[in-house]
Protein backbone atom coordinates (compact mmCIF):
# COMPACT_ATOMS: atom_id res chain seq x y z
CA UNK A 1 0.00 0.00 0.00
CA UNK A 2 1.48 3.55 -0.92
CA UNK A 3 0.22 7.24 -1.02
CA UNK A 4 0.40 9.14 -4.52
CA UNK A 5 3.29 10.72 -2.82
CA UNK A 6 5.82 7.63 -4.20
CA UNK A 7 4.69 7.46 -7.61
CA UNK A 8 2.96 10.71 -8.90
CA UNK A 9 5.07 13.47 -9.91
CA UNK A 10 4.33 16.90 -11.08
CA UNK A 11 5.94 17.07 -14.25
CA UNK A 12 5.51 14.11 -15.39
CA UNK A 13 3.12 11.47 -16.21
CA UNK A 14 1.78 9.09 -13.66
CA UNK A 15 2.83 5.80 -15.79
CA UNK A 16 6.50 6.62 -15.16
CA UNK A 17 6.02 6.60 -11.86
CA UNK A 18 3.98 3.38 -12.10
CA UNK A 19 7.04 1.71 -14.15
CA UNK A 20 9.62 3.04 -11.57
CA UNK A 21 7.28 1.15 -8.94
CA UNK A 22 7.02 -2.00 -11.06
CA UNK A 23 10.69 -2.05 -11.43
CA UNK A 24 12.03 -1.59 -8.34
CA UNK A 25 9.71 -4.35 -6.64
CA UNK A 26 10.89 -6.52 -9.30
CA UNK A 27 14.55 -5.42 -8.52
CA UNK A 28 13.77 -5.88 -5.02
CA UNK A 29 11.19 -8.75 -5.29
CA UNK A 30 13.14 -11.20 -2.68
CA UNK A 31 13.82 -8.31 -0.16
CA UNK A 32 11.78 -8.98 2.94
CA UNK A 33 9.06 -6.11 4.07
CA UNK A 34 11.32 -4.08 5.92
CA UNK A 35 14.03 -4.13 3.39
CA UNK A 36 11.93 -3.64 0.44
CA UNK A 37 10.20 -0.39 2.10
CA UNK A 38 13.41 0.72 2.58
CA UNK A 39 14.83 -0.07 -1.17
CA UNK A 40 11.46 1.40 -2.70
CA UNK A 41 11.97 4.70 -1.00
CA UNK A 42 15.24 5.18 -2.06
CA UNK A 43 14.38 4.00 -5.31
CA UNK A 44 11.21 6.07 -5.90
CA UNK A 45 12.04 8.94 -3.87
CA UNK A 46 13.80 12.28 -5.37
CA UNK A 47 17.10 12.37 -3.80
CA UNK A 48 16.61 16.06 -3.30
CA UNK A 49 13.22 15.49 -1.25
CA UNK A 50 9.69 14.91 -2.05
CA UNK A 51 7.12 17.81 -1.70
CA UNK A 52 3.95 15.67 -1.46
CA UNK A 53 3.84 13.15 1.58
CA UNK A 54 4.77 9.50 1.47
CA UNK A 55 3.50 6.80 2.73
CA UNK A 56 4.36 3.18 2.42
CA UNK A 57 3.09 -0.23 4.06
CA UNK A 58 4.76 -3.51 2.78
CA UNK A 59 3.09 -6.91 4.12
CA UNK A 60 4.36 -10.16 2.94
CA UNK A 61 1.90 -12.89 2.63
Amino acid sequence: LYTDGLVERRTEDIDIGLTRLARSLGAHREAGPEDLADALLTDLLPPTGNADDTALVVIRL
